[in-house]
């Protein structure tokens, strides 16, 4: 894109209200470009989705085969459903299926920890504090999934609520995803496919 294109995208974009969607809540007024940061984050969203199923997969595997059992993962998103109230159906039924099943219209935001700040302040006494500072990368979930699909990797939407957790803290914006692998399927479907050749032989 030109600069001026660039310019206009993010004049429409921010007039856009998408919404902020988990298996707990729906909340409207989410915007996914506002400024030139976040028009990065959308412009390179294909290429980051590659970059960070390839990690995940490669880790979950490889812990899987070490292990000789099934490993598991957990990766939390705040799903952006690129829609407003008016394109959800009448009945919305479950909302993690409702999740699954419009994933090409939804945009999982990846929070990390790009490092950490140490700050002293005196309150009666001296403390320390710490201050996080966050990256955040733009993920097409429908592009995630599929390459969960490809390399067997099993996944399902975590509704599980932490009753030791008091509310006051709990976040009910966020999705969280539970992945998984076996290496016992992998060696049962490679002995499915060497049965077939030594019938056909």
């Amino acid at each position: 894109m030109t600069l001026e294109e660039k310019t206009k995208f993010i004049e429409e974009s921010k007039e856009k209200n998408y919404l902020l969607i988990s298996p707990r809540m729906i909340r409207g007024g989410a915007t996914l470009v506002k400024d030139y940061e976040t028009l990065e984050l959308y412009e390179s969203m294909d290429d980051n989705t590659s970059k960070f199923a390839e990690k995940e997969i490669v880790n979950l595997i490889s812990n899987a085969n070490y292990k000789n059992e099934e490993a598991k993962s957990y990766l939390s998103f705040n799903l952006i459903f690129c829609g407003g109230f008016n394109d959800l159906p009448n009945d919305m039924g479950n909302t993690t299926d409702f999740i699954i099943n419009n994933k090409e219209r939804i945009v999982a935001v990846y929070r990390y920890v790009k490092g950490t700040e140490e700050r002293d302040f005196f309150v009666g006494f001296a403390q320390t504090e710490t201050i996080y500072k966050y990256g955040y990368l733009y993920l097409s979930l429908a592009k995630l999934l599929e390459e969960f699909d490809k390399y067997n990797i099993k996944y399902e939407i975590d509704t599980t609520v932490d009753r030791y957790t008091p509310s006051l803290y709990g976040d009910n914006t966020s999705t969280k995803f539970v992945i998984s692998y076996s290496p016992k399927k992998e060696l049962e479907s490679t002995k499915g496919q060497l049965l077939k050749k030594v019938k056909k032989m």
